[in-house]
């Protein structure tokens, strides 16, 4: 569910990107190939219900929810429940959360 921008972004920096059209293909596919991390938009309602469904699918997988307007983001690592929040102006946040691993 990244955005053309944020797809850009990140292969830039040399991270595998893999986009899914549908929840139902990210969630089997979050299980199937447990990626370091999944990258959902924070501002969509719908997104943290999805992040569940892969946090539960793939309980090793760091889960971002990244606002559009880039002043945002909640992590959840790992075999946390509560997300960190993380403010942010800049794409560069977002590049760290992933580039730690």
């Amino acid at each position: 569910m990244a955005a053309i921008g944020m797809s850009r972004l990140l292969a830039d920096d040399g991270i595998d990107v893999v986009e899914e059209p549908a929840a139902p293909a990210i969630v089997a596919r979050a299980r199937r190939i447990a990626p370091d991390a999944v990258v959902l938009r924070l501002d969509d309602h719908e997104s943290r219900a999805l992040g569940e469904r892969v946090r539960a699918a793939a309980p090793a997988t760091k889960l971002i929810l990244w606002s559009r307007d880039e002043t945002q983001m909640e992590v959840y690592d790992p075999g946390s429940s509560a997300p960190r929040r993380v403010p942010t102006a800049a794409p560069d946040a977002l590049l760290n959360e992933l580039n730690t691993r």
